[in-house]
């Protein structure tokens, strides 16, 4: 492995990776970074491919076993290794408590891919398990949701264009693994009730989570296997296009008087709705 260290924080490889934390220059140089040992492995165990890993000198024992062990089993490359001192590893991260490793990555079109609203319904019908979100705009949150719908089954995560970016740091520390295992599809905003029209052409139930006078129960519906739900923007909720694009608003029964659920909570108790019925149903809708 390279033995310099980069002191200067002026370097220009240094600049490029501090560039990273904002989307343009992610979109770019189409990569993007994360904090932590545990992401380094799980990116190197799903076999993503890695631009560079920066470790901070001295480093830790843990880390170093790490990074060589990916190296001697061939699944990174010895000259994407870059060692940096101490005040240039800080202007570099972002964890408050940093572990000393910062790995850049490429982007991942073959999971994480944009499509028009005709296209997207078209690989959506191959998938029948999904999730659909309008606006989640806070990359906790999506990165939450991220987590739940690859831990519970979802097969597919649309999110129409504005959402939170996908790639941010603060979505991936969120999701953990699951950025490099959960499929995404971003749809453009303004076409994301065609899609759901499309969605339901095809013979695919689709229920918004919204308050209305009409909305339904979660607990009175008999989901089918290729139903789904939309889930919307975490200040304003869903659109009303959106809303009249589906079969119908529902509600998550709470007691009296509680505030709303959190997008990401409410994500994953849809989630888990559409997850179970094979060994559970209720309702007669």
């Amino acid at each position: 492995m390279k033995e310099s260290v980069i002191t200067s924080r002026a370097n220009p490889l240094v600049k490029s990776i501090g560039g990273l934390t904002d989307k343009k220059n992610r979109i770019k140089e189409e990569a993007f970074r994360f904090d932590g040992i545990k992401l380094f492995c799980e990116a190197v165990d799903f076999g993503m491919d890695i631009k560079n890993v920066i470790l901070k000198v001295p480093e830790k024992e843990s880390v170093k076993e790490a990074v060589e062990k990916a190296v001697s089993s061939g699944r990174l490359d010895e000259r994407c290794v870059v060692r940096v001192g101490e005040s240039v590893f800080e202007k570099l991260s972002e964890e408050r408590a940093p572990e000393g490793i910062i790995t850049v990555a490429s982007f991942v079109p073959s999971l994480h891919c944009r499509e028009n609203f005709q296209k997207a319904a078209d690989i959506a019908s191959g998938h029948k398990k999904i999730l659909i979100l309008e606006s989640v705009r806070d990359p906790g949150n999506l990165g939450a949701i991220m987590r739940s719908c690859n831990a519970l089954g979802i097969e597919l995560l649309v999110i129409s264009s504005d959402c939170a970016d996908i790639y941010s740091p603060k979505t991936i520390r969120s999701a953990m693994g699951a950025v490099f295992k959960q499929k995404t599809l971003t749809v453009p905003v303004e076409e994301l009730a065609e899609f759901i029209t499309a969605l339901r052409t095809s013979g695919r139930r689709v229920y918004a989570t919204a308050l209305s006078d009409r909305s339904l129960s979660i607990d009175d519906i008999k989901l089918g296997e290729s139903d789904c739900f939309v889930i919307g923007n975490e200040g304003h909720g869903l659109s009303e296009g959106v809303i009249e694009s589906c079969d119908a608003p529902v509600i998550i029964p709470m007691v009296e008087g509680a505030e709303s659920l959190n997008a990401a909570v409410a994500a994953s108790l849809c989630v888990w709705e559409t997850v179970r019925i094979k060994k559970y149903n209720r309702g007669n809708v």
